[in-house]
């Protein structure tokens, strides 16, 4: 038996061949029930899957952030790239030809069909990768030193200024992915209404939950972040939570929180939240699942009213920092006042992740020229959020939130714009999840990979760059240094081989020179006058002085001479320098030779034996030896007896008293020959002594030798001085290159493993920014795909 179709009464006994009305419409509506549920599983199962996805590539991009960090602290300091054009981020769309057709699309999209809702997403992300290409601006990593409202020079910092800061932006960037890691992980959704000040945010809050939960005033009241969520998120319990430690709070314990009465809500709120820092306040809603925002039986939303913007700079950095945990941001902004700069600023930092921000424009019925207002808000929305701007019809809401009716059980119909209103909120919190909690964190992430990829690359093709030149700078210093090698061998070997060689010629001069003095030693006898016997010794002594000045001097001339030998050699060993080490000051000093007076002298002493020479000159020898051999021969001739009888025959003759008579005169006579021959020969023999004295002592004690080996050593000494000079400068020089060379090599190294880790992170960032882009985040595609 086939089924009975739920249309058709089974009693019935006549099927009309043609349907009723009624049976139609039945027919097209369940179809229509059931395109929706399907529809609807398909975005739920869509919104897990991109979850999922999502959640694996936050940690993904937090190991890589983690890594850039911890290289930018201790091994490779990032170098920011600061010759890029600064985007202005008045004109996200440039008003140039492509922006002018892309903005057509969008305004076309904004009233066409959802059929080309898919063609104008592809064309504002072209456009807005298009622009990122044109730019190359950092979005999350961006550095940007605030003056007030004005940006400072960042070119003006050193590097390790900016790697500080670059490390900064990381570290937030971290803890910005741990929270969106929770963030997305959290199936509730939390919701931000902010504004600045007095904007009604609190108004439009109420609005929402058809109550008069949080107090409301002409005056600026909300000093503290305001929290409301469902009753049956605390069993059922309206209450309010006074949280003093936002981290330590835990509703089930009740020493982390304070209970406030709902009528002391408004003292709280305007008066002691100094204590607190943020209000929970469990609320009930006794409207259905399908009016409801909080108990819509869908997801648990949290409605957070925060503070003014332009109330103070702790509170608007808190709204600033509050934002970064939000799913949805609700922006509320005064139709009278339009954006003021702190709204404009939190709309341009929440811009990083949130593409699509919902703007409630309150109090509008205020306006008397609602057209012209219209136009001047929609076109800073235009400029401070274009994808906001592209879905204004469903983002962007024109109403008066104090219009609505708060009193419980009313049945008073709001007003068309809020409904509508409250309609594209919920589809956009509850029905577009996918879009409104997971695309702000995928746009985080693209904007995040692609500052990364920004930096990889700079700083991989910096480091390849620098890696090149070092490289090419080895090499192209290798012959130099190969060079300085050679020249330190043979230079100092040829400074060796001419000093030694001028060594020797002066040594062997000042030998030949000084025994040619020693040897006409005696010719500095003829300058002194002989003063007579009885000055005799003075005599003695001025001839001792003379001849040993006369040496003396011999010896100073020959110093002289070593001293031209030497400057000469020195010049030439100084030139020799100078050709491989360019100009330097002469470091020798031929001035500094011999300078001590106690190597030259020749001490000899005048003694009383100096003045006798009982040695014969030459005539006399030579005529004692003629007088010897007559006498021999005479001898021989008449005989040797003959003669001695001869002498015998006369002293008998005349006696020997009489021999004894003549033996005294002539001994006396002798006597005084011989003492007058002394005293004549006084002069010559003094002479003649202190002359063959101090040739001995020259001879004794090596003199002339001694004198030429100290001119020779004083000499090698002086060109040791510039030989050990050019070596140490060569030397120097060597060490310098080594050193240059040893840290060139060094930072080739450390160049080619910087190029290593920026393109292991410019790959690793290239293929998360692939798959991040490929995460679904429209429904729309989602359910054509499915349809």
């Amino acid at each position: 038996m086939s089924a009975v179709p739920p249309s058709f009464s089974p009693s019935s006994s006549f099927i009309s061949p043609i349907p009723s009305p009624s049976s139609s419409t039945a027919s097209l509506t369940a179809a229509r029930t059931h395109q929706h549920r399907l529809n609807a599983a398909q975005e739920q199962r869509t919104y897990r899957d991109s979850c999922q996805r999502l959640i694996s590539h936050i940690s993904s991009v937090s190991s890589l952030c983690s890594e850039l960090r911890n290289a930018n602290q201790s091994k490779f300091p990032i170098f920011y790239p600061m010759n890029k054009p600064v985007v202005q981020r008045t004109k996200t769309l440039d008003m140039d030809v492509n922006g002018s057709v892309i903005m057509d699309a969008v305004r076309r999209s904004s009233v066409q069909s959802a059929n080309h809702a898919d063609t104008f997403n592809t064309q504002l992300e072209q456009h807005r990768l298009l622009s990122h290409d044109n730019t190359k601006d950092l979005n999350i990593l961006g550095l940007d030193l605030k003056l007030g409202h004005s940006s400072a020079d960042i070119t003006t910092l050193e590097s390790k200024s900016i790697a500080n800061l670059l490390n900064d932006r990381l570290e937030q960037s971290l803890r910005h992915l741990e929270r969106l890691h929770a963030r997305i992980a959290d199936t509730s959704s939390k919701v931000l209404v902010t504004g600045d000040l007095n904007s009604g945010k609190s108004t439009f809050v109420n609005a929402l939950l058809k109550r008069e939960i949080l107090p409301i005033d002409q005056q600026p009241c909300t000093n503290i972040f305001c929290e409301v969520l469902d009753a049956m998120l605390n069993d059922g319990l309206e209450q309010v939570h006074a949280i003093p430690s936002v981290e330590n709070y835990n509703r089930l314990d009740p020493e982390t929180y304070h209970i406030i009465e709902m009528r002391h809500l408004y003292r709280v709120i305007t008066e002691d939240h100094e204590q607190y820092k943020m209000l929970k306040i469990y609320t009930n809603d006794a409207r259905t699942m399908q009016e409801s925002l909080l108990h819509n039986g869908v997801v648990d939303i949290a409605l957070i009213d925060s503070p003014g913007l332009n109330t103070d700079s702790v509170k608007t950095t808190a709204v600033f920092a509050r934002q970064e945990e939000i799913d949805v941001v609700v922006f509320v902004v005064s139709a009278e006042n339009h954006f003021t700069l702190s709204g404009k600023e939190f709309l341009w930092n929440a811009a990083n992740e949130k593409t699509h921000i919902f703007i409630v424009v309150n109090r509008f019925d205020s306006i008397r020229d609602k057209d012209r207002c219209k136009r001047l808000i929609l076109e800073q929305i235009r400029q401070l959020s274009p994808a906001t701007y592209a879905d204004a019809d469903d983002l962007v809401h024109f109403v008066s939130a104090g219009n609505v009716d708060l009193e419980l059980g009313s049945r008073k119909v709001d007003a068309p714009d809020f409904a509508r209103l409250e309609q594209r909120l919920r589809a956009f919190v509850l029905e577009n999840r996918t879009k409104s909690k997971l695309l702000p964190a995928k746009n985080y992430l693209i904007n995040l990979l692609m500052d990364i990829n920004m930096l990889a690359g700079s700083n991989e093709k910096k480091a390849s760059n620098e890696y090149a030149q070092a490289t090419m700078e080895l090499e192209r210093d290798l012959p130099a240094y190969e060079h300085l090698l050679r020249v330190r061998d043979r230079v100092l070997h040829q400074v060796e081989k001419v000093a030694e060689s001028t060594v020797s010629s002066i040594q062997i001069h000042a030998q030949n020179k000084l025994n040619q003095a020693v040897e006409n030693i005696g010719n500095a006898i003829n300058t002194i006058e002989y003063p007579g016997i009885l000055l005799i010794w003075q005599y003695a002594q001025d001839i001792a002085d003379s001849m040993v000045q006369k040496l003396l001097k011999d010896v100073r001339q020959e110093e002289n001479h070593a001293r031209q030998e030497t400057s000469v050699c020195l010049e030439h060993i100084h030139s020799m320098g100078q050709e491989h080490l360019g100009t330097y000051p002469l470091a020798g000093d031929v001035n500094k030779m011999c300078l001590k007076n106690r190597d030259r002298r020749v001490t000899i002493t005048v003694e009383a034996t100096d003045f006798f020479d009982l040695v014969l000159d030459d005539k006399l020898s030579g005529a004692t030896l003629s007088l010897g051999a007559a006498a021999m021969v005479g001898g021989r001739m008449l005989g040797f007896k003959d003669a001695v009888s001869s002498i015998w025959s006369v002293s008998s003759m005349m006696g020997g008293s009489n021999v004894r008579r003549w033996v005294v005169p002539a001994v006396g006579i002798a006597s005084v020959g011989l003492m007058v021959y002394i005293i004549s020969d006084m002069r010559s023999a003094v002479e003649r002594k202190l002359v063959k004295k101090i040739k001995h002592a020259v001879r004794e004690t090596c003199y002339v030798e001694a004198q030429s080996q100290r001119m020779g050593r004083e000499s090698r000494k002086i060109l040791r001085i510039e030989g050990w000079e050019i070596q140490n400068r060569i030397q120097k020089a060597i060490e310098e290159k080594e050193q240059k060379r040893s840290e060139t090599e060094t930072f080739a190294v450390a160049t080619c493993e910087k190029a290593q880790f920026f393109s292991s992170i410019l790959t690793t960032s290239q293929s998360l920014l692939e798959k991040v882009e490929c995460i679904q985040t429209d429904s729309n595609l989602s359910v054509k795909a499915s349809s």
